[in-house]
């Protein structure tokens, strides 16, 4: 549904303009709402109940977008999925961490990530299918398949592990603002991820926009521009983890944040045609893939064994943040500056967050999670 909300916005919730991205703008406020204490939650009542809740709240949130055909009634949905999708990508990531050894963790995410975009794929090719119906029939599709997934999750998945704790874990409490609170580190990892996020945000949320502003693009040409970028990753994530394994964390969000830069600075060619817009998305995805299993493994090993949802839920924000700022600063860049001048600040921005979180992670490997001297272990040398 994601590259239709703007249009659903418009047409149906009657947000004009740059106020369409309320809705966004709401549903990162629930999600970053809910995830300050989302991952206490699941950290102390069990990974799989909170999964499973979270994916019926998603589904009952955005089905109901079908029917909302007023400005608040609308906004108010967005921030009630928000608030349950908070807790469903933590969770998967903390579950992974609960049950696949520490050197396979990379390529585990890397599998999630080959999951969802195979969503991306199929999900706006359904979509543009569907919106030839009506455009409601995309949201409540959109809900029937969240309902489905809550049904299969509560018949495949295992009951919650066990998990013990190392025994120089420290004794901080669960909980997501606790970590932050209490990690200064984990809060500039969050930080530079969520710049990194509403560069990205330009593309994703305001790029049809933008990109109409440049050049001729329907709504669906960028569907497939979606799909492309989502089929990139999921030919390309495997040989990329496996020709990654033996880099280092730093070069991998330093070479994706480098990568990521290089492809919003193509859009800047976008009046040359299709083959700038292919070469962008591709570019873009293949960049993406190699920073979100790395910041996704690092996190996970800095939480230990107690507190992967809480410290999983704060990485989390840095999506939230793309998702609220993202949005209306693209399009308050555009009117003041032109897309050129949006493309160029995105690459920069790109480039500067993968420096950033290259710089917080070594400093993390020197000092280790306390400031002591670090002790050689697979998780510092990740």
């Amino acid at each position: 549904m994601l590259p239709f909300v703007l249009l659903w916005a418009h047409q149906q919730a009657h947000l004009d303009g740059t106020a369409a991205g309320l809705v966004f703008l709401a549903q990162a406020a629930g999600e970053f709402g809910a995830g300050l204490v989302i991952g206490a939650f699941a950290d102390r009542l069990g990974r799989r109940r909170v999964l499973i809740g979270s994916t019926l709240g998603m589904a009952v949130g955005y089905g109901l977008l079908a029917v909302a055909d007023a400005p608040v009634p609308a906004v108010g949905l967005f921030l009630v999925a928000g608030v349950f999708e908070s807790a469903f990508h933590p969770v998967i990531g903390a579950m992974v961490g609960d049950l696949v050894p520490e050197q396979q963790l990379r390529s585990a995410f890397g599998w999630i990530r080959i999951a969802a975009n195979t969503g991306r794929v199929v999900g706006p090719l359904l979509g543009s299918l569907l919106i030839l119906l009506a455009l409601p029939a995309v949201f409540i599709a959109a809900g029937g398949l969240l309902a489905i997934a809550a049904a299969v999750l509560a018949v495949v998945l295992p009951r919650d592990v066990a998990v013990q704790a190392e025994d120089d874990e420290p004794e901080v409490p669960p909980g997501t603002l606790q970590a932050l609170l209490t990690d200064p580190a984990l809060a500039m990892l969050v930080l530079a991820a969520g710049l990194l996020a509403i560069a990205f945000t330009w593309f994703e949320a305001d790029g049809l926009v933008i990109l109409r502003r440049q050049t001729e693009v329907s709504s669906g040409t960028f569907g497939v521009l979606f799909a492309v970028a989502a089929v990139t990753v999921i030919v390309g994530q495997v040989p990329l983890s496996r020709w990654s394994a033996a880099a280092g964390v730093r070069t991998l969000v330093l070479a994706g944040g480098a990568i990521q830069a290089a492809g919003l600075a193509m859009l800047i060619l976008a009046p040359l045609g299709y083959p700038v817009l292919v070469a962008s998305v591709v570019t873009t995805a293949i960049g993406e893939s190699l920073t979100a299993p790395a910041i996704a493994e690092v996190v996970t090993l800095r939480a230990g064994a107690r507190r992967r949802a809480s410290y999983l839920a704060a990485l989390s924000i840095s999506q939230d943040l793309g998702s609220a700022v993202g949005p209306l600063s693209g399009l308050a860049l555009v009117q003041a500056a032109g897309p050129a001048a949006a493309w160029a600040v995105g690459a920069v921005l790109s480039l500067g967050s993968g420096a950033a979180l290259a710089a917080v992670i070594g400093r993390r490997q020197r000092t280790g999670r306390t400031g002591a001297a670090a002790p050689t272990s697979t998780a510092n040398e990740a």
